[in-house]
């Protein structure tokens, strides 16, 4: 029986991207079953955007809510077997689909499928991925297509870009939908449901999807995302009694960021306090001692 596909496209006030990013979906050398937009109270042209594609695409509108509540909207309506998942501002390369659905003849009872990302501008684009931490590439690289240890890498980083994600959509009945709470990590959160259930993660080496870069890039809200990964590590302190180790570290390395960046903006009380939460480790400590005493004797 031929497997399904739903995309789902959350958006905001992005009428022109929008456009593109349906394009890109359209012109899959395997085309998805069914393209969803759940525009999310957009006060702009976007219902005018999306009505040249006709039938092609099925427009929803809401309230606005958030793309945790948008993304969750066009999951629960899609018909596919499987969702794949395209931000508004994102271009997925023609054959996304095509070689996601490859890996599944190979491995069928693969839950959960990404790729790797790379980014452009208006004036350039790269080939280059954007995975940071150099032992996650390199237990990406050494893999076929099943990832053993997904949790584990996901604890070092968010190696998982939304817009290459193609997941079984029952999974979602187990791990639940995405958590508006932790905003703009809700996607990361899902990840990590994902892996400590136990669902197989595939991943195809190459680039699936390009991430556009501009000024409204909730990604380029630096503190605020790393506020929203410490609230969900925080979560899985308990849940993954196993990883409680890495989680403590991770969290620990989190906030000692975090407490290093404001304390260069000179936000002395909110510094103070990540870095509180910090547990340096060997030549680090001097300079968290350092760093410590000075928003401690800034913030009084």
């Amino acid at each position: 029986m031929p497997r399904t596909i739903s995309v789902v496209i959350p958006t905001y006030n992005r009428a022109k991207l929008l456009a593109e990013a349906v394009e890109s979906a359209l012109q899959q050398s395997r085309p998805p079953d069914e393209i969803i937009v759940i525009d999310d109270g957009s006060k702009d042209n976007t219902a005018q955007a999306v009505a040249r594609f006709g039938r092609k695409v099925r427009y929803i509108q809401q309230e606005n809510a958030g793309p945790a509540a948008a993304r969750n909207h066009g999951v629960k309506v899609a018909s596919g077997e499987f969702i794949a998942f395209l931000d508004s501002d994102d271009l997925w390369v023609k054959n996304r689909l095509e070689r996601q659905l490859a890996a599944l003849e190979e491995h069928p009872d693969l839950d959960f499928l990404l790729g790797l990302e790379a980014k452009f501008s208006a004036d350039e684009e790269s080939d280059s991925c954007e995975i940071k931490e150099v032992d996650v590439l390199q237990s990406l690289n050494s893999i076929e297509c099943i990832i053993p240890n997904p949790l584990e890498l996901l604890l070092k980083e968010n190696f998982i870009p939304t817009s290459s994600v193609l997941l079984r959509k029952s999974c979602l009945a187990t791990v639940g939908s995405m958590d508006a709470a932790v905003q703009p990590a809700e996607d990361y959160d899902l990840w990590i449901r994902f892996a400590l259930q136990g669902f197989r993660f595939g991943f195809i080496n190459a680039v699936l999807c390009r991430r556009r870069l501009h000024e409204g890039n909730l990604v380029n809200q630096w503190v605020t995302l790393r506020l929203a990964v410490t609230r969900v590590l925080a979560r899985y302190l308990e849940h993954s009694p196993t990883q409680r180790a890495r989680v403590s570290r991770r969290l620990s390395e989190l906030h000692y960021d975090l407490g290093s960046h404001l304390l260069y903006q000179r936000e002395f009380g909110r510094a103070l306090g990540h870095l509180r939460q910090a547990s340096p480790h060997g030549r680090t400590r001097v300079v968290w001692s350092a760093k410590m005493a000075v928003a401690w004797l800034f913030s009084r």
